[in-house]
């Protein structure tokens, strides 16, 4: 008869003991629902003081700027620093300050316009001279055009329009001009060890405004083509409608990859308001689609302004995007004429 060592016999229960709890182990694992990665958890910086340039890091090589109510954003690394858009003009020694006191001597390089309106351009002369070789000084004279400072780019239309060629604008003064434009779908650069894409986005805002895609650090700024903050702004004099609006929305979508269920990942940072990721900008669409349709169905029943605002087709959203300087009936006065043909007023918005 054969014999089982003794060792054996004794290392055989034991190894299947082993095995079962690695068994259970396993489904436990299996059965566990994912843990969301590091870079999803929220982060919650310090706010600024009123008056104060708020600063956050995004991701990469990107940081948002804070100026107030409205958003601009910064790329820094060796090669010195690019901003999207220079914010409102009164506010520009505060953000050269910020840019010393944080990333201390890199000269700025860049400045990208996303349209023409004054809270994102009215800095473009005082920090384009900020970057000068040195650092320069927001507050001294001189221009910002050629070689001596930040090279301004922009869409060919937001120069048209700064410089008083499109009729009915007024000429802003030369050191505000962009120094650089294009008039194709999007211009590239490489800066800071990351390829760049400026997205010209026809019809939205305005007729030449334009997002920006750092690639390396997988986020867009988006300028005033998105806003958690408001209603979309359709500058209707300028060549903003809704349905560019909108495509601008579903461009946005065609770039952001969301990293863990439809969270993280690409980041978008809004001309005003607060970080977002792609699930902001989907349901952003949506609703916008939602009260297009509705006021789109209202029109095609021949029904008139007053009865449009009336039948309260942004109810749903009146308590989010309601705001004191760009209100619901503001907003359907645009939706509906844009959608039924009728002129626009005189009058246009600043924002």
């Amino acid at each position: 008869m054969t014999r089982t060592p003794l060792g054996f016999r004794a290392a055989a229960p034991a190894a299947l003991v082993l095995a079962v709890a690695a068994g259970v182990t396993i489904h436990a694992q299996q059965q566990r629902p994912p843990q969301p990665p590091e870079r999803m958890v929220a982060r919650t910086p310090t706010p600024a003081k009123p008056g104060e340039v708020g600063v956050l890091p995004v991701q990469g090589n990107i940081y948002l700027l804070n100026l107030g109510d409205v958003n601009i954003v910064a790329q820094v690394g060796d090669d010195g620093i690019l901003l999207v858009d220079s914010g409102p003009a009164d506010w520009s020694e505060r953000i050269a300050q910020t840019l010393r006191d944080r990333f201390g001597n890199r000269p700025l390089r860049y400045i990208i316009n996303t349209h023409m309106h004054p809270d994102h351009v009215g800095g473009n002369a005082p920090l384009a001279r900020f970057g000068r070789p040195g650092g320069g000084d927001a507050g001294g004279g001189g221009g910002g055009g050629g070689n001596q400072g930040a090279r301004i780019i922009a869409h060919e239309n937001t120069l048209n329009r700064m410089s008083g060629t499109t009729e009915g604008e007024t000429e802003q003064p030369q050191e505000m001009l962009p120094t650089s434009t294009f008039f194709t779908e999007k211009k590239e650069i490489y800066f800071n060890g990351e390829p760049i894409e400026i997205l010209f986005q026809p019809a939205g805002h305005t007729d030449g405004d334009v997002m920006v895609f750092f690639r390396g650090s997988d986020v867009i700024a988006a300028g005033d083509l998105f806003s958690t903050a408001s209603y979309p702004i359709l500058d209707e004099k300028r060549g903003g409608t809704i349905q560019g609006y909108l495509d601008a929305l579903n461009r946005i979508l065609d770039i952001t990859v969301p990293r863990f269920n439809q969270q993280g990942g690409t980041m978008v940072i809004p001309g005003h308001g607060r970080l977002s990721n792609e699930s902001d900008v989907d349901d952003y669409r949506n609703w916008m689609t939602i009260v297009r349709d509705r006021v789109q169905e209202m029109v095609k029943k021949g029904m008139t302004i007053p009865q449009v605002k009336a039948a309260h087709p942004t109810l749903d959203y009146d308590g989010v995007f309601a705001h004191p300087q760009w209100t619901k009936d503001q907003f359907l006065d645009a939706v509906y004429r844009n959608l039924s043909g009728a002129a626009a007023p005189s009058r246009t918005t600043s924002n």
